[in-house]
């Protein structure tokens, strides 16, 4: 008789720890926050690139930044204020609304307007080529 009594005692002590650790509450994944989300911010011009050098921020006449912000899951608008030190002028100002925000793979991001691709990102970073007025090419880079 003993025996059956330990016997249920030990099944009942089983059934109470498997119910036990059954009863606790799973954590939740939380959702990675959306592309615009993550790319969001602002972003502090660091690099010029121009005639296959680039030049550090601290070597050339600009400063300025570059500012993200999210409009929907998949757009974003971005401010560009890039201005010469010297002078205080402008250099690069301008904005643009209801860019597409794609990733391109490998942690890269694209930004669209109309079907073209105006700027990229990876890693913090965000990069706008183009040319000065005297037809130049260039790509002016910011970090977050």
């Amino acid at each position: 008789m003993n025996t059956f009594f330990a016997f249920r005692r030990s099944a009942l002590l089983v059934l109470l720890v498997a119910a036990s650790l059954s009863a606790c509450k799973k954590e939740k994944d939380t959702p990675a926050p959306d592309l615009a989300s993550q790319v969001s911010g602002t972003y502090n011009f660091s690099e010029l690139t121009t005639g296959g050098k680039k030049y550090p921020a601290s070597e050339t006449n600009l400063k300025g930044t570059m500012k993200v912000s999210r409009q929907t899951a998949t757009t974003v608008s971005i401010d560009v204020a890039i201005n010469l030190k010297s002078t205080g002028e402008a250099f690069i100002e301008d904005s643009a609304d209801d860019v597409t925000v794609v990733d391109a793979g490998n942690g890269s991001v694209e930004y669209r307007l109309n079907g073209n691709v105006i700027a990229k990102g990876s890693n913090n970073k965000l990069s706008i080529s183009g040319e000065d007025s005297d037809g130049v090419e260039l790509t002016v880079s910011a970090t977050k």
